[in-house]
Order: structure tokens, then sequence, then C-alpha cells
């Protein structure tokens, strides 16, 4: 029997059912982010088609799509347009985390994948504090990631 939900573990993600079809669009809009700086790097894509796409249970077909997809002709306000967040609370929030995990995914979380996250934000009614706070989320698991991996 096929489904039009993927049931996900809540753990991670606090949801547990997300319509299949907003995946797509969710890394189309990551991959919009992420390479609003001119390109998205091998970890960058990494991060979304093998961490992400494993984490939340992705199928192939909806990958292939993201690794097909032209971010550079990608226009955010068109994206959202046929996201409707309202399916799920803290959606668009989830969206922004993603968002900066993805673009630091390099190292780097540079100026243009900055402001794109601040436009997202602005597009998809999240408050800039609020992308301050998960800015500093994200900061703080890079530093507990780096340093369980000094002291393992």
């Amino acid at each position: 029997m096929h489904s039009d939900i993927s049931n996900i573990s809540p753990t991670f993600y606090g949801i547990s059912l997300v319509p299949k079809n907003r995946w797509r669009e969710y890394g189309y809009a990551l991959l919009t982010i992420a390479g609003s700086d001119g390109m998205v790097s091998d970890p960058e894509l990494e991060w979304l088609t093998l961490d992400m796409a494993h984490e939340v249970g992705v199928d192939e077909e909806i990958v292939a799509d993201w690794e097909d997809f032209d971010f550079e002709e990608a226009e955010l306000e068109d994206l959202f347009a046929h996201f409707s967040s309202s399916t799920l609370a803290g959606f668009n929030k989830l969206l922004i985390y993603d968002a900066i995990r993805m673009s630091s995914a390099d190292g780097e979380y540079a100026l243009e994948e900055k402001e794109q996250v601040y436009e997202a934000a602005r597009i998809l009614k999240v408050q800039p504090e609020v992308v301050v706070a998960i800015e500093a989320l994200v900061d703080l698991e890079q530093a507990a990631n780096k340093l369980r991996m000094t002291i393992l």
C-alpha cells in the first residue's frame, strides 16, 4: 500500500508524520538557500541527500530530484507559494534550522546564505529573534560535536 505520508521518528524533529511531497519542496528551499553564495558545496549536498534524507526517510526519487534541481534559477517566494507549512506546527522553524545546518555543513555559513535564511524567515513569518536563537542552537550543536570528537 502506497502512502502519501512519511512516518519519521519524532526523536529529532519532534514530528512523526509529514506529507511526502513536502520533502521535495523542503529540499528545493534548502538548496536555494545554501546555493545563494553561488554554489552548493559537496558537504552541503551530502548533508541534504545523505544525512537529512536518511534522518527523515526521504524516497530516492525525491533525492534524485534534489540532485537535479537548478537552485540558481529558483526564487524563495515562488517556492514558498506552493509550500504549505500549515500542515505541521513549527515546520517553518524547522526549515530555517535545517537551512542553517545545511549552509554550515561545509564549515562556512556565508553572508549570502545568512541573508537568504533571513529572507526565508521573513517570507515564512519566523521572527528575526527566533532566527538568531536557531543560529545559536546550531553553533552550540557544532561545538558539542567538535568537543565529542576531541574527547572520543
